[in-house]
Formats: C-alpha cells, sequence, structure tokens
C-alpha cells in the first residue's frame, strides 16, 4: 500500500502526478463529447470540476464551448469572465490566447463553436466546405486542407482547396485574413480567373512543402521552399492594432490575390519558430495524416468524432 511505502512528501508528489493526469482525461473525454454532440454531458462532468479548479484555462474552454452549444451563451460569458477576474486577482495575468478565441468566438456567435448539426469533419462557410479545423494552429489547418497525405494518386475527395474562393474563404475562416481582405479576393478572382488558379497552385506547392517540414524536420528543400515564402510574406506585412489594442501583423491588400499565400506561408514560420512544433502530431487514419498539437501527449487522433470514433473513419468529404 502507498499508505505504508511512502512518506507524506512521496504521496503528495504522486496524488498531485495522478490529479493531472485525471483532470486532463476528463477534459478529453469531454472534447470528445463535444465531437459527438453531447454538449450536455460535457457540461454535467465539467462544472464541477470547474469549481475545484477555477484557473484551468482549457477546462474552462471546453465548458464554454458546451455552454454555448446548449445555448447558454450568457453562462459562457459567464464564466469566462469569472476566470479572467480569478486570473488576475491571484495570478496578475490575462486569460491565454486560447481562452480569449474562446470568448472571442462566442461573442461573435462564430460558427466554428457550434457544429452539433454538421458532419463532424466538415462546415459550410460562405457557401463553402471547409475542413473542421482541429490542428489547433492555421498553419496546421492549411495543411489539413488535404487528407490522405502520402497517397499517389490522391484520394478521391481528399482535396478541399478545390478553387481560389475556396482558399479564400478558408483563410478568412481561420483568421488569417480578415472580412474586408476576403471580399476583395473573391472580387479579384472573379476578375482574373487565370491569374487566381496560378496562385492556388503556388497555396497548394507551399502545403505540401510545410506538412513535410512539419513531419521531418530533417527535410532541408521544404524547410527552404517554406522558408522563401515566408520571407516574401514578409515584405508585405503591415502591423495593425487590433479591437482590444493589441498589435497584429496582416498581410497588406497590396499583395493581390497572393495575399493567402503570404498569410499561410507566415503562420508556418511562426509555427516553424515555435518550439510547440516539437508538439505537432500526425493521425494515424492512413486516409487522413491529419496534423494536431497535442501538448497533454496523451491525444492520438485528430478527432475523436471521426477517426478515433469508429473504424475505417476518415476526415475526407467525399
Amino acid at each position: 500500500m502507498l499508505a505504508d511505502a511512502a512518506d507524506d512528501e512521496l504521496r503528495d508528489r504522486l496524488h498531485g502526478t495522478v490529479e493531472e493526469l485525471r483532470l486532463v482525461a476528463v477534459e478529453l473525454r469531454a472534447e470528445a463529447q463535444l465531437a459527438l454532440g453531447r454538449h450536455t454531458r460535457a457540461v454535467a462532468d465539467l462544472m464541477p470540476l470547474a469549481a475545484q479548479h477555477p484557473t484551468r484555462e482549457h477546462l474552462v474552454a471546453v465548458l464554454m464551448t458546451a455552454l454555448y452549444r446548449g445555448d447558454r451563451r450568457a453562462d459562457a460569458l459567464r464564466l469566462y469572465r469569472a476566470t479572467r477576474d480569478l486570473l488576475a486577482a491571484d495570478f496578475g495575468v490575462e486569460p491565454g490566447p486560447r481562452l480569449r478565441e474562446v470568448q472571442r468566438r462566442v461573442l461573435a456567435g462564430d460558427d466554428r463553436l457550434d457544429r452539433a448539426a454538421r458532419p463532424m469533419h466538415e462546415i459550410r462557410v460562405g457557401d463553402e466546405s471547409l475542413p473542421w479545423s482541429v490542428g489547433g494552429h492555421p498553419a496546421l489547418d492549411f495543411c489539413n486542407t488535404l487528407a490522405g497525405w502520402g497517397h499517389e494518386p490522391p484520394l478521391p475527395g481528399a482535396e478541399w482547396l478545390r478553387g481560389y474562393r475556396t482558399l479564400a474563404v478558408w483563410a478568412g475562416h481561420v483568421g488569417l485574413v480578415d472580412e474586408v481582405s476576403t471580399n476583395r479576393l473573391l472580387h479579384l478572382a472573379r476578375r482574373d480567373p487565370v491569374a487566381a488558379e496560378a496562385v492556388l497552385d503556388d497555396a497548394r506547392t507551399l502545403r505540401a512543402a510545410l506538412y513535410a517540414s512539419l513531419v521531418g524536420p530533417d527535410d532541408g528543400p521544404a524547410f527552404e521552399t517554406v522558408a522563401r515564402a515566408a520571407e516574401a510574406a514578409a515584405r508585405t506585412l503591415v502591423f495593425r492594432r487590433e479591437a482590444d489594442g493589441r498589435g497584429r501583423w496582416w498581410p497588406d491588400l497590396a499583395a493581390g490575390l497572393r495575399l493567402p499565400v503570404h498569410a499561410a506561408a507566415f503562420s508556418g514560420a511562426q509555427l516553424l519558430a515555435d518550439p510547440a512544433r516539437f508538439t505537432v502530431r500526425v493521425c494515424p487514419d492512413r486516409r487522413c495524416g491529419w496534423l494536431f498539437l497535442d501538448e497533454s501527449g496523451l491525444r492520438r487522433w485528430c478527432s475523436l468524432g471521426t477517426c478515433g470514433g469508429r473504424a475505417g473513419a476518415s476526415c475526407r468529404s467525399a
């Protein structure tokens, strides 16, 4: 028995480790429940834990999402405010980027938070079918616009970027470009469809290089392709103030049709320069291969609702 074999200090250390693993397991289960449309169950599981661990931001973010999907928008925002106040009072810090993003999406009624009535891997934005954002980073979601990496020829239905319009809408959906820029890109593409198609080809080439760089750190040529694209993108960036007072680099509209490529390249370079790139994992479903961040070290599938939810499931649209 642990009580007979360990002193108080060791028991306390072991208890902390076990408790952390338990919390991570509950959070992962709640995310799986959300993927299956069981937001009521997720709320029931997470609410008591949120009361015990009110500054655990990942738990709060999942619970806010579950509340929002249960038409409890006010409760989700109230939870955010309480968490923000505690973080400020106890630690003198603001909520992290993920929790702030969930709050922003709740305030905006963002379509990305509400997927219960849609296929697990697909959403509709601006009359375009887009893949569900499971990567945890825009650069990974860019790679995930293709499924079944490594298949030659590509699997039927694996390509999500079927046209330039889809590329532009996708870039706006994941927040790489703003709404004004997205509308401008759609206008430019209608005026010059040949040039738009050429840019789409360049986007797919960049996507392949970025994927190769992330799954194969020794792939020098792929890294150089991303690096040159990121350097070109950096020459088009402007620094703008956001509504909350923060600054952010945005690709300039002067880039024209190439704006989504520049935005994806810069996002890819940021991830490659971030230690988080060492937590990038590949979905083991051979028809998927999507990338995702796994900071917990416990996640296996890109989505428990699709690839991890049943045998033979994939992340393709057809």
